[in-house]
């Protein structure tokens, strides 16, 4: 009797660990389950998965810009294109004028509504003053480059109605471009080829002093346009030195094989040059050793590639160099979800090595009562 009594218990033992082993493993994969879900919805929330879902979401949220056609002054629009690239020219974009660049246009309100997924990179409110964009339409127009971020989203480009010299051909005009709700964004400022300042806004990085430095190395043997760089100079208040830092970084990040020709034409140019910063004029040992070390550790330094690279974006022909970009911010948001993702599973690893001590626990209690019951038979 006790020997069946004793392997009863056993085995109603070895059924209760049985089934808590399978319940604990049921548990993991839930635990593991939901850790993925909210791995891929912190994924979705700051990411790429944006445009991979079509960008529905997102269009309904307001993931869109828009061009005021009426306020522009356009007349006979059918058709209105949206052109924007990454202001350092790195990246794929959609081409000039392609189905792509195509906006929702309300001939009703003059709204052009342009959907940014529509691009197949992400855009998102907290990227910086990195994009360019140029709206145009079947008639020929075409607004001037604007400089556009993330806060810029749901914003409405116009044209202001003044007339821009175009940079690249003095020739032709450019329609100046404003956003309603972003001053700190608006017309690209760059030199023109006559030498003369445009626009107002600065991709990222960029300033005064690299917009100098740009101009310079593209015309450093053309004796007529750097004839004006000290009313330039005097007009940005930029020190000469700076610029001649400027220009030496800038030959380096785009490893010039002409950097053996190029500084030493523009010290030369700035040789002569007086400072407004100080009123006095260049100290020509400071100027020729910022020729040899650049301005390292200061911003204009850090911004000497993308001043280079947005010269080449080129505001009169937007349909050639523009079309280049690309938006680096999902790759850090998704690091950021796998560390999210590794601490929930270190939660799901946890509660089955908490379930096994329950579990041999019940079983060492098994094996007591075991004991006790063959002690009690022994003792009858």
């Amino acid at each position: 009797m006790f020997k069946k009594i004793a392997g009863l218990f056993l085995a109603a033992a070895v059924m209760c660990s049985s089934a808590a082993i399978t319940a604990s493993a049921a548990e993991a994969e839930d635990d593991a389950a939901v850790a993925a879900a909210d791995q891929s919805g912190e994924v979705s929330a700051d990411g790429s998965s944006d445009v991979s879902a079509n960008g529905s979401s997102e269009v309904e949220a307001g993931n869109v810009i828009k061009f005021d056609v009426k306020k522009s002054g356009w007349n006979n629009v059918k058709t209105v294109f949206c052109h924007i690239w990454k202001a350092d020219g790195s990246g794929d974009w959609p081409d000039w004028q392609t189905k792509k660049e195509r906006c929702k246009y309300d001939a009703s309100t003059g709204i052009a509504t342009y959907d940014l997924s529509k691009t197949g990179n992400t855009i998102s409110k907290s990227d910086g003053r990195v994009y360019c964009v140029v709206f145009s339409a079947n008639t020929g127009m075409q607004s001037y480059n604007a400089i556009m971020d993330g806060n810029c989203i749901g914003d409405t480009l116009y044209c202001t109605g003044n007339q821009l010299e175009n940079p690249e051909d003095s020739e032709k005009k450019a329609n100046e471009a404003k956003w309603e709700n972003n001053p700190d964004c608006g017309p690209e400022k760059k030199i023109t080829s006559t030498g003369k300042i445009i626009g107002s806004a600065f991709p990222e990085g960029e300033s005064d002093v690299t917009l100098l430095a740009t101009y310079l190395v593209a015309y450093y043997d053309d004796d007529a346009k750097t004839s004006h760089t000290q009313d330039l100079i005097n007009e940005l208040k930029v020190s000469p030195t700076k610029v001649m830092g400027a220009v030496t970084d800038r030959l380096n990040a785009i490893n010039s094989p002409d950097k053996n020709k190029i500084a030493p034409a523009v010290e030369k140019i700035l040789s002569g040059c007086t400072d407004p910063t100080t009123g006095k004029k260049v100290d020509k040992d400071q100027l020729d050793n910022a020729k040899k070390t650049g301005n390292k550790g200061s911003s204009s330094s850090s911004s000497s590639n993308g001043s280079g690279s947005a010269s080449g974006s080129g505001s009169g022909s937007a349909s050639g160099s523009s079309s280049n970009g690309s938006n680096g911010g999902s790759s850090s948001s998704g690091s950021g979800s796998s560390g999210s993702g590794s601490s929930s599973t270190g939660a799901v690893k946890s509660g089955v090595e908490t379930t096994i001590v329950f579990v041999m626990a019940g079983l060492m209690v098994s094996a007591a009562g075991v004991m006790f019951l063959a002690r009690k038979k022994r003792e009858e």
